[in-house]
């Protein structure tokens, strides 16, 4: 492996760099999570991580990342054999924390982004890359010819940089192709949009948050094949297996942000859906 490699991704695949970095300060601190992958990326990449250091949202993407690995979970602890897809997947180890041997997994983002994936990461009989879109329909054959029920996709900061009508698309093509299949994605509110270009970090990348969703209930009436099953605001009410861990600092910000502005605190949610 070269000493650094040149990073040319660009748009919305630049922002994948933000969670990851977020999880190698965080095992550098050790802190929540320890992902020594994600400091051996870090190390590798020729590219100015300065400019996010210390920035207090990377907490907030560290929280958000564990607080996916415990939704999938829950899913997985009554379908330990399902077939997980992750859309815009980017150069995350979510496969190495939640692998239990029984599953098939699919990392899916651009090809830009496999470039970099496959200096890092390896396919194999239970783990393959696929280099599209999300929206582009071509990755459901793969899919369907290798994976069985129950499938679980996810998608972590990724299809929200996408507007209400590609995600749409979305979400129709999950109901023909994977009728009861889970969907667990991350949505923002206008009051977030409206001032992400202040965001300590977001602001210094030039992809904005398109997709605005201020009732992730709304999608239930997209098609009549969408159930809501789960919302969780990991700023305000964490998950159980979480909510122990994070620092008391932490706690009394989140606190008084929802005493001084709720709308603040209930900005980005995360929402588990069951598509039939």
């Amino acid at each position: 492996m070269p000493n650094q490699i040149d990073v040319r991704l660009k748009d919305v695949e630049e922002t994948l760099l933000i969670p990851l970095y977020a999880r190698a300060e965080e095992t550098r601190k050790n802190g929540l999570i320890q992902d020594i992958k994600a400091v051996e990326i870090v190390d590798h990449l020729k590219y100015d991580f300065d400019k996010m250091k210390n920035k207090p949202s990377l907490k907030g993407a560290v929280f958000r990342t564990l607080t996916y690995d415990i939704l999938l979970k829950e899913i997985l602890s009554e379908n330990p054999e399902a077939t997980v897809v992750e859309l815009g997947c980017g150069l995350n180890t979510r496969y190495h924390r939640i692998d239990n041997k029984n599953l098939l997994w699919f990392d899916l983002d651009m090809p830009s982004v496999y470039e970099l994936w496959s200096v890092f990461f390896e396919e194999g009989s239970t783990r393959k890359f696929l280099p599209y879109s999300a929206f582009d329909p071509q990755w459901v054959t793969s899919v369907k010819k290798e994976g069985n029920p129950p499938y679980i996709f996810i998608s972590e900061a990724s299809t929200i940089y996408f507007d209400e009508t590609e995600n749409k698309k979305l979400f129709s093509l999950l109901s023909t192709h994977f009728p009861g299949c889970y969907y667990i994605f991350d949505t923002a509110t206008e009051y977030f949009i409206e001032r992400q270009d202040k965001h300590d970090t977001l602001k210094l990348f030039d992809a904005r948050i398109k997709w605005c969703m201020n009732d992730p209930k709304e999608i239930e009436n997209w098609n009549g094949h969408n159930k809501l099953i789960k919302v969780v605001n990991f700023f305000t009410k964490p998950p159980k297996e979480l909510r122990g861990k994070i620092p008391w600092f932490y706690k009394a910000i989140f606190k008084f942000m929802s005493l001084i502005n709720k709308k603040m605190t209930n900005q980005y949610l995360l929402n588990v859906f069951k598509i039939n």
